[in-house]
């Protein structure tokens, strides 16, 4: 066993060499590394609390793959220690292990620290610039020396006392690697200081010569107790407000997520996780019934870590949860090790060999695929070389996420634009209403939706996502995913008052804002011919009716009567309603009642503008409102059993693309869905998974249907019968996007 473990560990050690990052991700990893540039805590060259002893292991890493002349020695300066803790951990998980397994105690140990090793949080961690798996193997080798104290049958024992001390000084040291290892090694120190009364002053001297071998220097290099001190404040003050932690969101749905963070995301795979959590609960009843004293120092190693994590952290950051791994792998390994020797070594093998099918392909992605942020300022740095002066505009998250890795590899290009939070967009319309005419980037957080109010029509985005489930193995990475926007002048821009996304809605009414208020505004380029205008929304209250005018430079265009639900119009706006002095003409939009009473709410959610020979659509009955989710970045509408898509197609044949949601989620079998241009069927599916399908529609089929798309569903369920809630939409598929393009014909 003891061979199997350390062919474990030299393996482990050089798949990581082999794949060590050429790019910083997590802030985190970008202060570590500005830290080894220049170690200033007070500047946050790390971060409070400091870590001094990483940032000295840093330096040395980066000095050596610098003399070797590798590239981006920094990155690997700092990574190359993770991987190092990575080849050694297992070996304290061994030895830990091992004093607790009791009889069969190498068999057990062995199979808890495959269990361990090959778990995708602790694989790909060991990859990461980053100080989790250091401090991690720190932590360790001081558990696996204290732990020793359990073959102490007596506080008289004449054992040696050189290990337990050892620990003592290592559970210390540990703290300047992440001062989280605290949770995780003192408890253990203090049950031994307990149980071996001769050895107490020992301890207390081992311990606090740990701290003081990083404490020191620390305050020393931070400019004196006060400086450091102002700074540890400050970074405290921001962790406790600025993170969603169970302790200040004491509600089920926070709990739920806390544990989903902690006990399923590690593993990649429910299936995986789900096995892995059924095994350690058993284990769990097994050691309960024989051996409760290995459950009971099992809960005082990892107890007061997993109250302060699952309370005090942001589970959303997931490497947070790494250190309560090994507690899911020793109590699933006690179960495996329980079984026939043939069947407990199976199931070992295929738990890690599934883990490792899922995380080896996410590592080869993460060392060959920049972080999204260094993927960007790369691009950039190329574009600035060739005399690039964009107006630059970002979400405010994205601003404050990414100021450390601008300082670290060179600031954008151009103007920065204010970002006050919410309100990014309008900044940016600010500069166009005042003529600026150039090209403007504005950099985006995916999950947000307010650059629905600026035209797209000849805009480049390009996206910059991880090769892997960032949600699972860089969760909490701060920056995350990013956008980039490269907008020329727009056809038209919004400003207040719209209802285009839920986000823009939320603003719209928190503000005060809508046409049932005062007019939603908006502008449009002036041009030379005709534009054809698509507007939608809803009228969300009772009778009456309500008149809608849309007006331009405060001259009517459009009048429409809108009673309850939706509508959609396609409006054209003449040149000579676009003629006038600036380069934009104001748009409003009003509703004005009918008659007197109280002015029920109208919501715009569709709108767009173009030259009547482009193609443009419109969600038309049948459709509900839009809604999107946050965490996971997905809008959608939900179709009920029939709903209309109306195109103006400009003689042209288009293709509609249809992204949908399984349907099995909701029914016990494939619906058959159609689509239809009058009489004519274009296409027929019945998903049985999350699906896209592109539908191709002749001009004339559009001609003859009077630009009338339908999509139809043989199936559909009541919302609220199934939330028991009130909610009486029928409800047939859930799209996740629809588009409609002319279609392009290859040459």
């Amino acid at each position: 066993m003891r061979k199997l473990v350390g062919t474990l560990a030299v393996v482990t050690l050089a798949a990581h060499l082999l794949t060590l990052p050429t790019t910083l991700e997590d802030l985190d990893s970008v202060n570590f590394a500005l830290g080894v540039r220049h170690f200033d805590v007070a500047e946050h060259q790390p971060h409070p609390p400091g870590y001094p002893i990483f940032i000295a292991l840093g330096k040395l890493g980066t000095s050596v793959f610098s003399r070797l002349g590798l590239t981006a020695p920094e990155v690997r300066g700092l990574a190359v220690w993770s991987a190092l803790a990575a080849g050694l951990l297992p070996l304290c998980f061994f030895v830990f292990f091992r004093l607790l397994a009791g009889e069969e105690r190498e068999y057990r140990a062995a199979i808890a620290t495959l269990l361990v090793v090959c778990c995708p949080l602790f694989w790909f961690t060991a990859a990461r610039p980053l100080s989790d798996l250091a401090g991690l193997a720190a932590a360790w080798a001081a558990l696996a020396a204290l732990a020793s104290a359990l073959d102490y049958s007596a506080s008289l024992s004449k054992q040696s006392l050189t290990p337990i001390v050892v620990g003592a000084f290592l559970a210390g040291l540990s703290v300047g690697f992440r001062s989280q290892m605290a949770m995780l090694t003192m408890p253990m120190l203090l049950w031994v200081f307990v149980i071996v009364a001769r050895a107490r002053v020992a301890l207390i001297a081992a311990a606090a010569a740990g701290v003081l071998a990083w404490a020191l220097p620390l305050v020393w290099f931070s400019g004196g107790p006060q400086r450091y001190l102002h700074a540890l404040g400050s970074q405290a003050g921001e962790d406790f407000s600025g993170v969603v932690m169970l302790w200040t969101h004491p509600t089920p749905r926070a709990a739920f997520a806390a544990a989903l963070h902690t006990f399923v995301y590690p593993w990649d795979s429910p299936v995986l996780a789900g096995a892995m959590l059924v095994l350690a609960s058993a284990g769990a009843l097994v050691l309960l019934v024989r051996t409760p004293r290995v459950l009971a120092i099992l809960a005082i190693a990892f107890g007061p870590y997993a109250v302060f994590h699952l309370l005090f952290q942001e589970t959303h950051t997931i490497r947070y949860a790494l250190p309560l791994v090994p507690l899911v792998g020793f109590l699933g390994a006690v179960v495996l090790a329980e079984a026939h020797k043939r069947v407990g070594v199976a199931g070992a093998v295929a738990i890690a060999g599934a883990s490792l099918a899922l995380v080896l392909p996410a590592t080869s992605g993460y060392a060959k695929t920049p972080s999204p942020i260094f993927a960007l300022l790369s691009e950039v740095r190329l574009l600035q070389e060739r005399g690039a002066n964009p107006l630059v505009g970002m979400h405010r998250r994205v601003f404050t996420e990414s100021r450390r890795a601008r300082l670290y590899a060179g600031d954008l290009p151009g103007t920065l634009l204010p970002v006050p939070r919410d309100y990014e967009w309008l900044e940016l319309t600010r500069k166009w209403r005042e003529g600026y005419d150039g090209e403007a980037w504005f950099i985006a957080d995916p999950r947000r939706t307010d650059l629905a109010l600026v035209d797209q029509a000849h805009a480049r985005t390009r996206g910059y996502r991880w090769p892997f489930n960032g949600n699972v193995y860089v969760g909490g990475a701060r920056p995350n995913e990013i956008d980039w926007h490269i907008l020329g002048e727009p056809g038209w821009f919004l400003e207040q008052g719209w209802a285009l996304t839920p986000e823009t809605a939320g603003i719209a009414d928190r503000d005060g804002w809508g046409p049932h208020r005062r007019p939603s505004i908006g502008w449009i380029r002036r041009r030379t011919g005709d534009a054809l205008m698509v507007i939608g929304g809803r009228h969300l209250g009772g009778d009456p009716p309500v008149n809608l005018v849309v007006s331009l430079d405060d001259l009517p265009v459009a009048t429409r009567i809108v009673r309850p639900g939706f509508f959609l119009d396609f409006v054209g706006i003449p040149a000579s309603a676009l003629a006038g002095d600036g380069r934009y003409a104001q748009l409003t939009v009003a509703a004005q009642a009918q008659t007197g009473g109280t002015m029920p709410p109208v919501a715009i959610e569709q709108f767009n503008v173009q030259s009547p020979d482009r193609v443009q659509y419109g969600f038309d009955e049948g459709w509900y409102e839009p809604e999107y989710n946050p965490t996971t970045a997905r809008s959608w509408r939900w179709m009920s059993e029939r709903a209309v898509v109306r195109v103006h197609h400009a003689g042209k044949s288009v293709t509609m693309r249809i992204i949908g949601e399984s349907p099995l989620r909701y029914f016990g079998q494939a619906p058959h869905v159609r689509v239809m241009a009058g009489d004519r069927m274009l296409a027929e599916v019945a998903p049985t998974a999350d699906f896209t399908a592109d539908v191709s529609i002749p001009a004339d089929a559009l001609a003859a249907a009077n630009g009338r798309i339908v999509l139809t569903s043989d199936r559909a369920f009541v919302a609220g019968e199934r939330e028991g809630t009130a909610d009486r939409r029928r409800l047939a598929i859930r799209v996740y996007g629809l588009t409609v393009e002319e279609t392009v014909v290859s040459r």
